[in-house]
């Protein structure tokens, strides 16, 4: 979305036209464009975020989703609530990570 803002506004087009075609709002569309110019393609990266880092390893659970659960759950795949139990950690969480 960020290189096709930059990419459109090379070519010309005004910024209430680049927010449809690329359907975000025009503020943005400035935003990005202030961010290029400033930084060039460096300002396009995600800067970082406010807030406690995440404490869960969203590639573990992936990596224990692949695997067949055990058979004392009776169960043939897992579901984010069982998978979330047998983890120690919310089924948001495992939502949050089958999602990503």
């Amino acid at each position: 979305m960020r290189a096709r803002i930059v990419l459109l506004a090379a070519e010309g087009e005004a910024n209430e036209r680049i927010a449809d075609r690329v359907g975000v709002s025009k503020v943005t569309v400035l935003k990005w464009r202030a961010r290029y110019q400033d930084k060039g393609l460096a300002g396009l990266a995600d800067e970082a975020r406010s807030g406690r880092p995440r404490s869960v390893d969203h590639a573990r659970i992936v990596s224990v989703t692949l695997a067949p659960p055990p058979k004392k759950y009776g169960v043939t795949h897992w579901s984010s609530r069982l998978l979330g139990r047998h983890l120690g950690i919310g089924n948001r969480t495992v939502a949050t990570a089958w999602r990503e």
